[in-house]
C-alpha cells in the first residue's frame, strides 16, 4: 500500500510540474529589438536569445514566424519571412520602396503593414511616403494611402485587424494619432486617446490596444504606464515604480499583463512586466546602453533555438558591440 501511495504521489507531482510548465509556455514569448538583432524570451526566462541579425522586425501573432526588414545593394527594401524559433529564412520578398521606418503584423496574421517611398531619398529628404500592406506569402499587395508626405510611423493594429493606427512625424499636435481603415476609401480619422497632458513632454506616447480591443495602454515618456478605455476615458496610472523614462508597451496575449521598456534613474535600461492581478512590476531583463525597442508579446507553441543553433549569452552580445 505504501508503495502504491508513493507511486500515486510521484505521478501527481509529475502531472503538477507538467501542468505548471504548460501554463508557463502558454504565456507566450516576448520579441524585441536591440542593436545587433532581434531577441526573444519567455516571461520566466532570465536571459534573451538572439534569433536573427535584422533589427527592424515584427512577429506573427501565433509566435511562429518573424518578418524582418533589410536592404539590398540597390537600396530596395527586402522583407524576410523567417522561422521565429530558429531564424531560418523561409521567404524573401523584394519591396518596391527605398526607405522605411517600422513594420507590424496584423493580429489575424493576414497582413504586414509598412511605410516607404517609391522614389529614392533626395538630399536627405524622404519623398512621397506611403503606407502599404503585403501578405506574408508576398502574393497580395495593397497601397493604403497616396503620398501622405508626412512620414507615418509607429504602426499599431486595431485588435480586429480592420484598421491601422499611426503617428505623423510632421504633426503639430502632441498626443494625436491617426486611424486608417484597410478596407474602404474613408479618410484617416484623428484620435486623442491619451490624458490631456500625456504628450506635453513627449510628442508621441507609445501605445497598444488590449486583445479584446476595449483598453489602451500607453507610456508618456516621463510619467509611467497608463491604461484607459479605448475611447480615451477613465485614465489610470498602473506603473511607475521609481523608473525614470518609459518607452514602448504591449499587452500579453491573455490581456492579463503588460510588457514595457524603461530605464532607471541610475541609467539602467530594460524590459519590465506589469501584472494586473498582483498590480506589481518586475524587471524581466536588464540591458546596457539603450532602450530595447518594439517589444511584442505573442503566442508560442514551440521551443526557441538560438541563432545558428549556437548558444548566445548576454555577455556575448555585450562583446559584439565592442
Amino acid at each position: 500500500m505504501n508503495t502504491r501511495r508513493l507511486i500515486l504521489l510521484f505521478s501527481l507531482i509529475i502531472l503538477s510540474v507538467s501542468y505548471l510548465y504548460a501554463l508557463s509556455w502558454a504565456q507566450g514569448i516576448i520579441v524585441f529589438s536591440y542593436p545587433k538583432g532581434t531577441f526573444v524570451m519567455r516571461p520566466d526566462d532570465t536571459e534573451p536569445t538572439r534569433i536573427v541579425e535584422e533589427y527592424i522586425s515584427t512577429p506573427s501573432p501565433d509566435g511562429l514566424f518573424l518578418a524582418a526588414m533589410d536592404t539590398d545593394p540597390d537600396r530596395r527594401n527586402v522583407l524576410y519571412i523567417q522561422d521565429l524559433h530558429t531564424g531560418k529564412k523561409i521567404r524573401t520578398i523584394i519591396l518596391p520602396v527605398h526607405s522605411y521606418v517600422d513594420i507590424s503584423w496584423s493580429p489575424d496574421g493576414r497582413w504586414i503593414v509598412y511605410a516607404g517611398n517609391i522614389q529614392r531619398i533626395r538630399a536627405g529628404r524622404e519623398l512621397d511616403t506611403e503606407i502599404f500592406l503585403i501578405s506574408p506569402d508576398g502574393r497580395r499587395k495593397r497601397k493604403l494611402t497616396d503620398q501622405l508626405g508626412e512620414r507615418p510611423i509607429g504602426f499599431v493594429w486595431a485588435s480586429n485587424s480592420q484598421s491601422v493606427f499611426y503617428n505623423l512625424l510632421t504633426t503639430g499636435r502632441r498626443g494625436e494619432i491617426w486611424e486608417m481603415e484597410i478596407n474602404g476609401t474613408a479618410q484617416p480619422k484623428k484620435h486623442l486617446p491619451f490624458h490631456e497632458r500625456a504628450g506635453f513632454l513627449s510628442r508621441y506616447p507609445f501605445y497598444s490596444f488590449s486583445p479584446d480591443g476595449k483598453k489602451i495602454a500607453y507610456t508618456p515618456i516621463h510619467e509611467g504606464v497608463f491604461v484607459a478605455n479605448a475611447d480615451g476615458t477613465d485614465h489610470r496610472k498602473v506603473a511607475d515604480e521609481g523608473l525614470q523614462h518609459f518607452y514602448q508597451v504591449d499587452w500579453s496575449p491573455n490581456g492579463k499583463s503588460l510588457v514595457f521598456s524603461a530605464n532607471t534613474w541610475a541609467g539602467d535600461y530594460g524590459l519590465y512586466i506589469y501584472s494586473f492581478a498582483s498590480q506589481k512590476v518586475r524587471r524581466l531583463v536588464s540591458l546596457p546602453d539603450r532602450f530595447p525597442i518594439l517589444p511584442r508579446w505573442v503566442g508560442d507553441s514551440l521551443p526557441v533555438q538560438p541563432l545558428n543553433k549556437v548558444a548566445v549569452t548576454w555577455g556575448s552580445i555585450k562583446n559584439s558591440k565592442q
